[in-house]
Order: C-alpha cells, then structure tokens, then sequence
C-alpha cells in the first residue's frame, strides 16, 4: 500500500510538512503536543499516538476512571487510553484502517482522532483538579485539626466523656 498519498494529504491540512522520524514514525505537532502515526503493513492500518497529560499521583482513583473509561471501549470511541509507567504520561491511541480511504477520509479520522484526544486532556485535567482539591481539603481539615489540638476522632471521644451515662 501506497503510505504517500494519505501523508502529503495530512501535510497539506496542516500546513507542515509531515515526515518520518528516526524510529520510522510520522511525527508532526499540534498546539505544541506530539503526534506520532505508525503505518503497520501487515494490516494496512495506521496506528495513532498523542499525549492527553498526567494523571495526579494522588491515589488510585484517577487510574481507576481511566481503566473504566476503556472498558469496552465505550468512552474512547474505539481509542484506548495506556500509560507510560517510566513517565507517568497518559496517552490516548487508536488503530484505524486505511484500504477504504482516500486522502480526504484519512484527514477526517486523524481529524476526529486530535478531537477526541483534546477531549481527553480535558476531562484528565478536570479529574485531576476534583482529585487535587478533595485531597487539599482533607489536608486543610486535618492541618486545622492539628492546630486545634484535637482531630476528629479525638473530638467524638472528649465528647463521649463528657456525656453522663445513666445505667439501668
């Protein structure tokens, strides 16, 4: 299969020249993130890779969602969401053939791709904040407590003591 068409297609869109890089990847940019596209001749397919950020180290509930969100692919509309484990890099990844395309089509699915993944960055951004700020609070609560010089647990206890018990 002829690879060219479909890459000076992508090219023109962009308005940059799309190359290959010293792995044998298609590299270009978009709004300063990369974008790799493998082509894998044993199927006619073209596989699609770009970053969608770093999930928070604050716990497992971030892996969790994703994890979620690739089941079954439902969420990622057939991408799938990996991770880079010496990076912590969150990347989103698709597989699409290219025997039924032309140029124009292959620009749309790559197109459709950079959407879902900008989609992607969003929703890992906002998850990461939620997360972020539930942590920050509980760290303010317990840092109060501190200061106080009783934390919750000790407060339910002094209260208890407090309470005059009657025995029957």
């Amino acid at each position: 299969m002829e690879t060219q068409v479909f890459i000076d297609a992508l090219s023109q869109a962009l308005g940059q020249q799309v190359e290959k890089d010293g792995d044998g990847a298609y590299a270009f940019m978009l709004d300063g993130v990369p974008v790799l596209l493998h082509y894998r001749p044993s199927d006619s397919s073209f596989l699609l890779h770009m970053e969608i950020g770093y999930p928070t180290g604050l716990g497992g509930r971030i892996h969790a969602r994703l994890l979620g969100a690739n089941f079954l692919l439902s969420e990622t509309h057939g991408a799938a969401i990996s991770l880079d484990e010496r990076t912590g890099l969150a990347f989103l990844e698709l597989a699409f053939g290219v025997d039924a395309l032309d140029g124009a089509g292959f620009v749309a699915r790559i197109e459709g791709f950079v959407a879902l993944a900008d989609e992607w960055t969003r929703r890992l951004r906002e998850w990461n904040d939620e997360i972020e700020s539930q942590v920050g609070g509980r760290i303010e609560t317990f840092l109060r407590e501190l200061e106080s010089g009783t934390e919750d647990d000790q407060a339910d206890e002094v209260k208890a003591a407090e309470t005059t018990m009657i025995r029957v």
